[in-house]
């Protein structure tokens, strides 16, 4: 049989953290530890649903960015070459929803986002939902890069070149094209 009991007859050494005494018409412990469960997991869907933003975005920006390094190559084949080097940093500078950068004591940071993107969302995609985000902590504009170059070489590869490459140390990509047959 359970006893019923309030504040009173409750242990001293038992914490009041622990919930409340069965039977005492409160929350159970485990209730409580239901009540944690199911905030956690709501607090992982918004960061899920924060997180889903940055792909889409990051897509439409290295779009972009395929399509100013296109216009380069066609300049380099007007002037009568067959391979081009550009680099990643320098034609991101000219998409005007990429995210912008600042100089904070010789390293550059992310200085804004873009048109409705956020650093949490950046952070939350890249690294996890589980991962703890600090809101206002600084993202370094070369993390942004890096994380971008792959998928930004890969689409480059896929436009048929004779060859492309990233150098290495470096945000150059070079590409190569068959030369005319004479």
């Amino acid at each position: 049989a359970r006893v019923r009991c309030d504040r009173s007859c409750r242990d001293p050494a038992v914490p009041a953290a622990w919930g409340p005494v069965p039977g005492a018409g409160a929350m159970s412990f485990a209730d409580s530890l239901t009540k944690i469960v199911a905030s956690k997991q709501a607090k992982l869907n918004d960061r899920e649903t924060v997180a889903a933003k940055w792909p889409a975005y990051e897509s439409k920006l290295l779009d972009q960015a395929v399509e100013l390094f296109k216009q380069r190559c066609m300049r380099e084949a007007e002037n009568q070459k067959c391979d081009a080097t550009v680099s990643f940093e320098v034609v991101t500078r000219e998409i005007e929803d990429f995210p912008k950068r600042i100089l904070t004591d010789s390293t550059y940071f992310v200085d804004s986002w873009g048109e409705g993107m956020s650093a949490e969302a950046w952070f939350y995609s890249v690294r996890g939902v589980q991962a703890s985000w600090s809101p206002g902590a600084p993202v370094l504009f070369a993390e942004v890069l890096q994380g971008m170059l792959p998928k930004f070489v890969d689409r480059v590869k896929a436009l048929g070149f004779s060859s492309c490459h990233h150098e290495a140390g470096t945000w150059k990509v070079t590409v190569s094209w068959p030369a005319p047959d004479d």
